[in-house]
C-alpha cells in the first residue's frame, strides 16, 4: 500500500521582506494548504462512500437470495411457484454479477447504444453464441446495477405478436421450442422463468442459468436435450396408453 501523500511545509519570506507583505504571503500559503488537505479528505470519503455502497448493495443480494431460498423450501402451494421463481431468478442474476466489477453503467449504456444505432439490438439471431463468444455482450449479460438489474418482465404484445410469447432462447433449437411469456429486462431475451415439466421445482429456471453461466453454448445444448427428451418420452408414453386403450376395445 502506498503510503498517504505529505504535504510540503510553506516556505518561510525572507526575513528582509517587509513584515506586513512577508505575513500576508504566509497567511495566503498556510490556506493553499489547507486547501489541498480538504480536497484529499473529500476525495477519501468519496472512495469510503463508494466502497460502503458496493458493500450494501452486495449484502442485500445475498440476503435477498436467502429469504427467496428459505420461501422456496417451505412452501408447497403449486400456485405459488411462478412468482417465487421470478422473484429468485432475480436474486440468482443479483448474487452471480455482483462479483464482476469490471464494467460500470456508463459502459453498459455505450455499448447498447452502440448496438442499437447499427441496429444490432436487441440480439435476435444466434443469441447463446453471441452472448458467450462476444465480450461486449457478455458484460452486458454479467452487469447489475440499481440502473440496470436482470430481472423477467412481460414481452410485450404487437401486431405480430398478439399473445406476447416468444421461444426462450436457451431451450429452444429448430421446431422443438419452448414458448415463454417472460424476457430479461436488460439483455431482452426471452427465458424461461418455471422448471421444464417433470423437473424438480428446485432446480435453476433458464433465466437465471442465463445470468449465472459464463458459457451459454453447453448450457444450451443440456437444457434442449432436456426438453427435446421429455418431450419423446411423453409422447411416447401417450402412443402406448393409445394403444392399450385400442387393444381393450378391440377385446
Amino acid at each position: 500500500m502506498s503510503s498517504p501523500p505529505v504535504l510540503e511545509p510553506p516556505e518561510l519570506p525572507e526575513i528582509n521582506s517587509d513584515p506586513q507583505q512577508a505575513l500576508l504571503a504566509l497567511v495566503q500559503q498556510l490556506k493553499d494548504g489547507q486547501s489541498e488537505q480538504t480536497a484529499l479528505i473529500q476525495k477519501l470519503n468519496k472512495t469510503v462512500l463508494t466502497s460502503r455502497t458496493l458493500i450494501n448493495e452486495l449484502i442485500t443480494a445475498q440476503t435477498d437470495m436467502k429469504e427467496e431460498l428459505a420461501k422456496l423450501r417451505s412452501s408447497n402451494v403449486s400456485g405459488e411457484c411462478q412468482v417465487c421463481n421470478n422473484k429468485r431468478d432475480a436474486a440468482v442474476a443479483m448474487s452471480a454479477v455482483a462479483s464482476v466489477g469490471q464494467t460500470t453503467d456508463d459502459l453498459i449504456a455505450t455499448l447498447i447504444e452502440g448496438r442499437t444505432r447499427k441496429n444490432q439490438w436487441p440480439v435476435k439471431t444466434n443469441a447463446v453464441t453471441c452472448f458467450t463468444k462476444d465480450a461486449d455482450l457478455t458484460k452486458i449479460r454479467l452487469h447489475h446495477s440499481n440502473r440496470y438489474q436482470h430481472i423477467p418482465i412481460r414481452i410485450p404484445k404487437t401486431e405480430k405478436n398478439k399473445d406476447g410469447t416468444k421461444p426462450c432462447k436457451l431451450c429452444s433449437e429448430g421446431k422443438i421450442r419452448r414458448k415463454t411469456t417472460w424476457m430479461c429486462a436488460v439483455c431482452e431475451a426471452p427465458l424461461c422463468t418455471k422448471p421444464l415439466v417433470g423437473e424438480d421445482s428446485s432446480a435453476p429456471t433458464h433465466f437465471a442459468l442465463w445470468h449465472s453461466e459464463k458459457d451459454l453454448i453447453p448450457t444450451h445444448k443440456r437444457c434442449f436435450g432436456e426438453l427435446k427428451g421429455g418431450r419423446e418420452s411423453r409422447k411416447k408414453a401417450k402412443l402406448e396408453t393409445e394403444a392399450d386403450v385400442s387393444l381393450g376395445m378391440d377385446v
